[in-house]
């Protein structure tokens, strides 16, 4: 257990603790009395605060998402955020978040699916608080946009070791891995990726053959 772990309450040390033993061992072969370990209370005290190992699992659930909304919702509204490094390095506490949602994507199921639909409706929240507070740019088709960038976003843990690899690194979260996702990403988000304009035929449009 950490310095900064033991100023916390006992059941969000448990939480931090199952956070990072699910990331490590996946849900199905972490046991509470790991999880209670690591967080230096009894299996019991777990129990008491959880019920059970599905219920620790709700309430990281509801940890992460509450985090990560929190985070987003600000940076859309102001128009800007700290650079990665700067924000991790004042956020300890994203590293296992993280590995907790990339274990659960990688595992799949109907966690990983309610993982997936949670973060389209909280992305279509985000951009529609950017879109009143003028810095986002309103699109008609909002579910689309919503549930697209929800897949590029989660859809990259799937291949983050590739994705690092090439990048010069092991991890997303490896600082210069990070610093040459971001400044792409946002590159791409805020000046696209066409110097000129660009649109896609109809083929209803194409002028038929003679005959």
């Amino acid at each position: 257990m950490s310095s900064a772990d033991a100023d916390l309450t006992a059941r969000a040390r448990i939480r931090n603790a199952a956070l990072t033993e699910f990331a490590e061992a996946g849900f199905t072969r972490t046991t509470l009395r790991a999880v209670a370990a690591r967080a230096g209370v009894s299996a019991a005290l777990v129990l008491h605060h959880f019920g059970s190992k599905e219920g620790l699992r709700a309430a990281c659930d509801e940890h992460l998402l509450a985090e990560l909304r929190t985070a987003k919702s600000a940076a859309l509204a102001q128009g800007s955020a700290p650079s990665p490094a700067t924000y991790l390095h004042s956020h300890p506490e994203f590293t296992p978040l993280y590995g907790y949602l990339r274990r659960t994507l990688l595992d799949g199921g109907p966690t990983a699916q309610a993982f997936f639909d949670d973060f389209a409706a909280d992305v279509a929240g985000y951009l529609e608080v950017g879109e009143r507070a003028g810095t986002i740019r309103p699109y008609p088709d909002t579910e689309a946009r919503a549930v697209v960038m929800t897949a590029i976003g989660l859809g990259l843990m799937a291949f983050e070791d590739r994705v690092a690899a090439r990048l010069g690194g092991t991890s997303l979260l490896d600082p210069a891995v990070l610093e040459r996702y971001t400044a792409f990403v946002m590159d791409l988000y805020a000046d696209g990726l066409f110097a000129v304009p660009f649109t896609l035929e109809d083929p209803t449009d194409r002028p038929r053959p003679p005959g």
